[in-house]
Order: structure tokens, then sequence, then C-alpha cells
């Protein structure tokens, strides 16, 4: 039987949700950013505070303050399905991907709530993807004291007219509180030069920024001092059931590196639409060149997962 779900009216919650079938979602910029800025917007739409939040390739963590259940749930409803939508139409897909069940739980207290900040922040370093939680572009924690923490500053006089142009069309949908799809991506970013799509995310990411830094630094006294806290002490969660991969998400990260040396990074997504049997000889590639599970590999691909593999 399903637990019922702990809520207390203003109490920060820690919100986890998991894909269906653990299958992988983020495999680029475009994805991280469509997710994101649909967040961000349904975010601001309505009575919630957004303390943290975390993407991970087959999973995100939030920490969030509602008023009420309903308003929790209907924020998390929609915008995990307008991103599926998105997400779906972008590639013709069809069917689920994101779990409607998703995990929450409240945190007393402001240890508790430490905790959970240094939980969701240490879940890329956990997985081994950096050695520093401010490495980590998807936990959204070094933009709190910096507008460009993955790239070099803008200098609008000396930028070329494709990125002032990408640059003025964020800032517009942003003040409407409109979120960027894939399409606005692709033509905003098809003539940026590898140095200025860095500096455009960057850009979006502060733009649409849902955050209240200042409450979530308050609880360490400075940014300094939750950064190395995060960095000694990676929190605990009992009350929500995370899949734990026997895997690093290194693996996937490695992954996507090499493949998208043979195509665009934008478009590897595209290969969870190939037929089983084309999805199943690139498996085969992947399984002579990295130490990936089965699971790790099907996750990835979207192939049907069988019965009798481990979810650790």
């Amino acid at each position: 039987m399903r637990r019922k779900r702990k809520f207390y009216r203003g109490v920060v919650n820690h919100v986890y949700q998991r894909t269906v079938n653990w299958v992988n979602i983020f495999y680029c910029y475009e994805d991280f950013l469509v997710f994101y800025t649909i967040f961000s917007v349904c975010a601001k739409s309505v009575d919630v505070v957004i303390l943290e939040m975390c993407l991970m390739y087959d999973h995100t963590h939030f920490l969030i303050r509602a008023e009420t259940l309903k308003i929790l749930s209907a924020f998390v409803d929609r915008f995990s399905a307008w991103f599926v939508h998105e997400f779906n139409n972008s590639i013709g897909r069809k069917g689920k991907l994101l779990h409607k069940n998703f995990g929450s739980a409240p945190k007393w207290g402001e240890k508790a709530i430490r905790s959970a900040i240094n939980y969701v922040g240490n879940n890329p370093t956990e997985k081994n993807l950096c050695s520093n939680v401010k490495d980590y572009r998807w936990n959204f924690l070094p933009y709190a004291v910096s507008d460009h923490p993955f790239s070099e500053k803008i200098i609008l006089s000396k930028a070329s007219l494709p990125l002032r142009k990408a640059l003025k069309e964020v800032d517009q949908m942003a003040s409407l509180n409109l979120p960027l799809k894939y399409i606005h991506l692709r033509r905003m970013m098809k003539k940026l030069s590898e140095k200025e799509t860095e500096q455009f995310i960057d850009h979006v990411i502060k733009a649409y920024s849902p955050f209240d830094y200042e409450e979530l630094i308050s609880y360490y006294g400075s940014y300094e001092n939750m950064i190395t806290a995060m960095n000694s002490n990676t929190g605990s969660e009992h009350d929500i059931r995370e899949a734990r991969d026997r895997f690093s998400h290194k693996i996937i990260s490695d992954i996507l590196e090499e493949i998208g040396r043979q195509i665009p990074r934008t478009e590897i997504r595209r290969l969870i639409m190939l037929p089983e049997e084309k999805k199943r000889e690139i498996a085969e590639w992947i399984s002579r060149r990295f130490p990936a599970s089965y699971w790790q590999i099907c996750k990835f691909l979207h192939l049907t997962l069988d019965s009798d593999v481990s979810k650790e």
C-alpha cells in the first residue's frame, strides 16, 4: 500500500522525482535548460519558495516550501507534464517519462534542513561527476554568487550579433515568464561559438533563477561556509527511497562525451527512438568500450529492461 504523504504547512520539503524505469532524460544542455526554464516558470506562477535543485541524468531533487500539499502536488504535476510534452515532441516520442508519485519529506529545524541542503547539493559528487559541489553546473549553487561561473563575463559591446540577439530574446521570454523550448534554443544557439554557448547557458540560468539564495545561504552564514560544509558532509536522507546505482553516473557522462565526438550532443537523445534492434547494436558497442552495467546501458538507450536485472 502507498504510504500517506507527510506534509506540514510552510515547512521545507525535500522532493525527489525519478524517471519511469530509471531511464535517462538529460543528454545535452537543451534538455537541462528546457526542464529548468519550465520548472522556473511554474515556480514563479504559484506561491512557493525554491531553495535548491539538482538535476541528475535520471532523477531530480529540489527543496521547496509550499503552504499546502495541494499547491505542492499541482506544481510538480504541472512542470512534469509540461517537460515530458516538450521532450517527447522534440523527437516524436510518446509515453511517460517521469513518475507521477514523487517522493517528498518535510524537514523540521535548521539541522535537518542543512542536512537536506548538503544531500541535494552533493548528489553529483556522490555520483562522481565532480569532486567539488561548485563544479557542477546543474545544482545551480555557483549562481548564488556569480552570474557567469562557467564562462567569461559578457561584454555586450564586444559580443557577436547572434549572441546579442539570443540574450535579448532570453530576457524578453524570462520577463514574460515563458520557458525556452527546444525550437527556441536551437534557433538562438545555431550560430554561437563554443565560448558563446557557455556564456549563453550561464545567462539563461541567471535570467530564470527561481531560487531564494539568501535564505539558502542563511543556514550557513555565508556562501563559503555552505560550500565547505557540503564538501565536508554529504548529508543524509532516510525518508525518501532513492534508487542506488551500483555504477557511477560518471559512466553516463563518459558515454555522452564519446558519442558526442561522433554526432552532435543535441542529437544524442534521438538514439532512443531508433528501432530496438539498432539500439541493441549500440548497446553492444557501448559495452565493449565502457565498464557500464546492462542496466545502465538500458537506461541510457531506453531499452526494455529484463525483469531479472538488479536495481540497486
